[in-house]
Order: structure tokens, then C-alpha cells, then sequence
């Protein structure tokens, strides 16, 4: 592998199953497992040991019920080693208008966190948020059993420290993260917003370290890498949302041209290898 045990976040949203067909080849949901794990031995060589792998990805309608097409795809990926650290939903506030006689809109779309151990690298610090003024409130009105530990009175083995929180200004987020919609496509059928690539980028990889979006499509991994000051290697089959992307990564970041590479590896792949294989002192792009 060329780029073996060089990544500390392997983060995308691949194509879905039988969606945007004149963008990309559609794959059947029944088929659409199998396919992802023609690239498990990729994804797994290019991380390194305490790196990790999250999908960006909605599962389908089919026949009037949900196709578990996701889920199959994950539980193949479990049984080749991958580790499910945790499920998160991206919420988007602003979903599509529509109607379904049997269903709701869809307001949401899973992030799996996949690694290949059970303690891969994690700065949950870096992602705190503040704790809220709900905290002052409760915090003025410490009662008796908030000094110490409180078990549950109905005997669940659930329990709390309340005075904890005292002088506590950031917290840990929710798994739910709660992002509107890009409001323009920018060329691309499927553009999630630079901030869902960026909160894993700032949990889950190091300062300088590279990030890989093997379906990059327009960019915004490549965007959301060097806004947090990581190297960056996209990848995507189709020619022209190579460019868009170079295009927009060079518009976003006009300081940073001489270190925005965009490279054509069915060219001259050997060339291209060489160059990206240099030490990361530079934001590299592909």
C-alpha cells in the first residue's frame, strides 16, 4: 500500500445506494455491501493503529419499508475486524419539503465511527461545548443528597453527583449533531456542510496528521482539513468533481496555492505517488 499506516481519519460519505445515477454508478442496496467492502483492505492498510474510519450515510426506501442495507454494510465491516466505536446522528434542521403517504421527513442521516482497535486516538476536549446557564440556576440550589453520590430511589443502579458541576465551563457533546443543510449544491448533487467533516477532524486526528476522503466530491473534507491545520488527501472517480474541488480549495484558501497539489494518478500515478509520499509539510491534495 502506498500510503500504509499514514492516516489518523479516514472521513466520507460514499455514494448511496441507487442515488444521483447520473453522478455516479449505482449500486443496488442488495449489492451494496459487498461493494464496500471491496475497499475495506485500502482504508484499513492507510490508517495507522489508533486511527479511525467514519461513513457519512442514509439508508433507502424500498418497497415502502426501510432497506437495511447500512446496517448490513457495518456488520460486514464488524466481522472483518473493524471496531464500532459509536453511532452518531447528523441533524439537519432544514430537511427537504415533501410528502409520504406512510412517512415523515427525513431529518437526519447516520455518522458511524468505525476504528481498528477499541481505544483509537480521541480529543474530546476539542470539541467541548459550554455547559449552559442552566448549570448557575441548579448549581444555586444544591440540596442534600446533591454534595455526594444520589442512587436512584427506585433501585435502577443509575446515580448522580450534582456539585460536580461546580466550576465546570465546557461539557462533552451529544452524539447528535445538529447541522442544517448546505444551501448550495456548488456543482456537486450531495454536499454536506464543512462543519460535520470538521467535528470529526478536531475528535479524531492530530494537528498536522493526514485525513483521507477517499468520495470526496466537492471538497469540503479537504476544506474542513486545512481550516484545522491537517493535511489532506481527497480521492474521487469522477474527473470533474476533481477539478470543482481543486477550484474551491484554491478559491477558499488563495494563501495557501503553492501547497494545494491537484494530481491526476491515472496520468502518471507513479509521479503523483512520489510527490504526496514527500513529508507533510504542506497541504497536499488529490
Amino acid at each position: 500500500m502506498e500510503f500504509e499506516d499514514s492516516a489518523d481519519l479516514i472521513v466520507t460519505s460514499p455514494p448511496y445506494a441507487d442515488a444521483r445515477k447520473k453522478h455516479y454508478d449505482s449500486i443496488p442496496p442488495d449489492k451494496y455491501a459487498d461493494w464496500f467492502m471491496t475497499f475495506h483492505d485500502a482504508f484499513w492498510s492507510s490508517l495507522n493503529e489508533k486511527g479511525s474510519l467514519v461513513i457519512n450515510i442514509k439508508d433507502k426506501i424500498v418497497g415502502g419499508t426501510r432497506h437495511r442495507f447500512v446496517w448490513e454494510t457495518i456488520d460486514k465491516l464488524i466481522n472483518l475486524g473493524w471496531h464500532c466505536i459509536d453511532d452518531y446522528i447528523w441533524h439537519k434542521p432544514n430537511p427537504m419539503p415533501g410528502y409520504w403517504p406512510t412517512r415523515l421527513r427525513d431529518g437526519w442521516e447516520y455518522c458511524f465511527h468505525l476504528a481498528k482497535t477499541t481505544s483509537p486516538h480521541i480529543d474530546q476536549k476539542a470539541v467541548a461545548v459550554p455547559v449552559g446557564d442552566w448549570v448557575n440556576k441548579r448549581l444555586n440550589k444544591l440540596g442534600e443528597n446533591d454534595s455526594s453520590r444520589h442512587n436512584s430511589s427506585n433501585e435502577s443502579g443509575f446515580g448522580r453527583n450534582i456539585s460536580k458541576w461546580v466550576g465546570k465551563e465546557k461539557v462533552l457533546p451529544t452524539n447528535v449533531l445538529s447541522m442544517p443543510l448546505v444551501g448550495k449544491n456548488m456543482g456537486h448533487p450531495a454536499v454536506f456542510p464543512v462543519e460535520l467533516p470538521s467535528f470529526f477532524i478536531k475528535l479524531l486526528s492530530r494537528e498536522n496528521k493526514l485525513i483521507i476522503d477517499p468520495f470526496a466530491g466537492s471538497g469540503s473534507t479537504g476544506i474542513a482539513s486545512l481550516i484545522n491545520n491537517r493535511n489532506c488527501l481527497l480521492v474521487d472517480n469522477n474527473p470533474e468533481y476533481c477539478k470543482l474541488a481543486n477550484k474551491r480549495l484554491v478559491k477558499e484558501f488563495s494563501d495557501l496555492y503553492n501547497e494545494v497539489s491537484y494530481l491526476n494518478p491515472t496520468e502518471d500515478y507513479q509521479s503523483a505517488v512520489k510527490e504526496l509520499k514527500e513529508p507533510y509539510l504542506k497541504k497536499k491534495v488529490l
